[in-house]
């Protein structure tokens, strides 16, 4: 039980260091310089693109920083998923704290959605965890982190997408679920090899 807490905690501290302390502050201070909003203006797909992958960069970078740095002997796969949960519930707790405001002018439908789309946040949080923990086990840690990056910044480009052309909610929660049912496979499959009486 300790040791579920510690990395349930070191998961939600990551998110936290990533987004909160790095990312968002660093995205706030960029967002005032002119010449990028004129980039964004002319390359809103490619400027887009640059965005979401800055999310996975971070996400992913410190979430390979606390493996490697912090973890050393936590390798079983279900380590990781108790670390990607962490990561993906406080993510869970910081956009419901800054939609709190709003909640009132969100319909029945809008709160569902908001909802599923955060189930689908966490099981790839967990899923991307799965994979940064495999590629240290086999010993391919930085092919893994590039991977997760460019996965994480994939996933996210479907938000940029629908504003972008307007395609529907349809569109974006399917290829979203499509994905993440392909991750749960994936982490219900995959053996991590990091615990030979590990059946999760």
């Amino acid at each position: 039980m300790k040791k579920f807490f510690k990395l349930f905690l070191l998961g939600m501290i990551c998110f936290v260091l990533s987004q909160l302390c790095l990312r968002l502050p660093l995205l706030k201070l960029l967002n005032n310089n002119l010449w990028l909003n004129n980039f964004q203006s002319l390359y809103p797909l490619f400027y887009g693109f640059l965005i979401t992958l800055s999310a996975g960069l971070f996400e992913e970078g410190v979430r390979f920083i606390f493996r490697d740095k912090f973890l050393k002997e936590s390798n079983s796969k279900s380590d990781a998923i108790i670390f990607g949960l962490g990561h993906g519930i406080v993510e869970v707790i910081f956009v419901i704290v800054v939609s709190y405001s709003s909640l009132s002018l969100m319909t029945s439908s809008d709160i569902f959605l908001g909802l599923y789309e955060r189930l689908l946040a966490v099981i790839f949080h967990i899923g991307m965890t799965v994979l940064i923990w495999l590629g240290f086990n086999r010993m391919e840690k930085y092919r893994y982190l590039i991977l997760a990056i460019f996965l994480h910044g994939f996933f996210d480009y479907f938000i940029i997408l629908k504003n972008i052309f307007g395609f529907s909610n349809f569109i974006l929660y399917g290829s979203w679920t499509l994905l993440c049912i392909f991750i749960l496979i994936f982490i219900f499959k995959i053996n991590l090899g990091g615990n030979r009486n590990e059946k999760i």
